[in-house]
């Protein structure tokens, strides 16, 4: 198992919502970017956006597309984007990121949740985001965990660009819209920053913007008179090609902070050699 993060890596994805054709596309080669968040998914983009020099693959059927990966960049390291329960293809470390401020665990089509959660004993690491529930920290886990948080680390003016400290907000009038799973989380942080937040405009999750949409919110914000319109960087790579007459949007970075030191959470995530499998090896 190569040393994570050093190259040739790259990551697989299924490319959620996106209207590729074939059975693999490249959302990027590491330095060029093919086609839009509405082929590759808003996801596959917001990461290859991101991250330069690694390859990013979308596939519904993930051996394809580590296979794609392989042929055409001699990468030694895959990770795959939501593959979980991709079980039918070899992974050597499972990592199971839990969203601490959910609520319902549910099965589908109650709840959210694909699996009960003991399946997350098929998982060598549990990553718990967000860390806000202490009845999910305190979940009798029965493999280590590693607790992390989301940390507003720039404000950018999605037509510019510029970048500004995301503290900037703390006193001003800001209408927020997005439209992920989470959005209870994306408005508590730019609270958290000490924004008035004056509207939130909350879409379903992976939405696709029209233009009418886009106005909709320039409207808002003109009778509102707020100064900033935020959104996540998930959305803003889906309106970027809509027209804005007038209003500057901007964006919200986060980075993801282990909480741990990282001689702690290194030892889970880069081990000295693969982990062995909870099934075995397939």
């Amino acid at each position: 198992m190569a040393e994570l993060g050093k190259p040739p890596f790259g990551i697989v994805s299924r490319g959620y919502k996106g209207n590729y054709l074939g059975p693999v596309a490249l959302a990027s080669d590491g330095a060029t970017l093919f086609g839009s968040a509405a082929i590759s998914g808003d996801e596959p983009m917001m990461m290859a956006i991101r991250l330069s020099g690694i390859p990013i693959a979308v596939s519904k059927d993930r051996y394809q597309g580590c296979q794609v990966l392989i042929k055409k960049f001699n990468v030694n390291l895959i990770l795959l984007d939501d593959g979980f329960q991709h079980r039918r293809l070899h992974r050597d470390l499972n990592l199971l990121l839990v969203d601490t401020t959910e609520k319902n665990f549910s099965l589908l089509p109650k709840g959210p949740m694909r699996e009960k959660v003991s399946a997350a004993s098929r998982a060598h690491v549990v990553i718990l985001t967000r860390q806000e529930s202490d009845a999910v920290a305190a979940y009798p886990w029965t493999v280590p965990t590693l607790n992390t948080s989301f940390s507003p680390v720039a404000l950018i003016n999605a037509q510019t660009g510029v970048s500004q400290s995301p503290f900037d907000l703390k006193g001003e009038k800001v209408l927020a819209f997005c439209g992920i799973g989470n959005p209870h989380s994306f408005l508590k942080m730019l609270t958290g920053l000490g924004a008035e937040v004056c509207e939130s405009i909350v879409f379903r999750d992976h939405f696709n913007y029209t233009a009418s949409d886009i106005k909709e919110i320039e409207r808002k914000v003109r009778a509102l008179d707020v100064k900033y319109a935020v959104t996540t960087e998930k959305d803003a790579i889906k309106i970027e090609s809509l027209s804005v007459s007038g209003i500057e949007f901007f964006v919200l970075r986060i980075d993801i902070i282990f909480r741990e030191s990282s001689t702690v959470w290194e030892k889970h995530l880069i081990p000295p050699s693969p982990y062995p499998l909870p099934w075995g090896r397939g």
